[in-house]
């Protein structure tokens, strides 16, 4: 029991450079975690807390920081500023059989409008059952040969202009887009 009790009691020999060393992969894994975990704090801050207020931006930019006033003194709103934008309108698709012997071929285009302002919008819109007939009328008359190449569109679109612009009179209608344009 003797020989027992001594290999428990037996004690090893403490060595002070036993002591675990970190090893530089883990040094590196630890700098760029912090360094991730600082880069989105400070991103975090600039994106919610320090994004610019319209009026430092004016400021910065030389305008002046005062909201616009009328001729009253009065201070605009928001939709004041934006009523002279221009607005588009978009109309329902087109579907016209081609102006074809046989009609075996039809045309499918979307239209949209862009309108001058907001308030030239209102009256553009009154006038669209107009708008629409004409362009219907002037889609159907069309010919595969009439529309299929890109100067055929363009003479298309201004064509459109003309006869929108007789409808809703001059400089309310600044610009037509086709968003879809198939002919099968």
């Amino acid at each position: 029991m003797a020989k027992k009790e001594d290999k428990k009691t037996e004690v090893k020999p403490a060595d002070d450079d036993a002591k675990p060393k970190k090893s530089p992969l883990m040094l590196i894994i630890i700098a760029l975690a912090a360094l991730l975990v600082i880069g989105g704090a400070a991103a975090a801050y600039f994106i919610f807390f320090k994004a610019p207020v319209d009026e430092e931006v004016e400021v910065a930019h030389g305008e002046k920081a005062d909201k616009k006033k009328d001729d009253h003194g009065k201070k605009k709103d928001d939709k004041e500023k934006h009523a002279d934008e221009p607005v588009n309108v978009d109309l329902e698709p087109f579907l016209v059989n081609l102006a074809e012997p046989k009609a075996k071929r039809f045309l499918k285009v979307s239209v949209t409008l862009q309108i001058k302002n907001e308030p030239t919008k209102a009256e553009v819109e009154k006038k669209l059952a107009n708008i629409k007939n004409d362009i219907l009328l002037l889609l159907s008359s069309k010919t595969i040969e009439d529309i299929i190449t890109m100067e055929g569109k363009i003479r298309l679109k201004e064509e459109m202009m003309i006869r929108i612009t007789k409808i809703v009179g001059e400089d309310k209608v600044t610009d037509i887009f086709f968003s879809q344009f198939v002919v099968q």
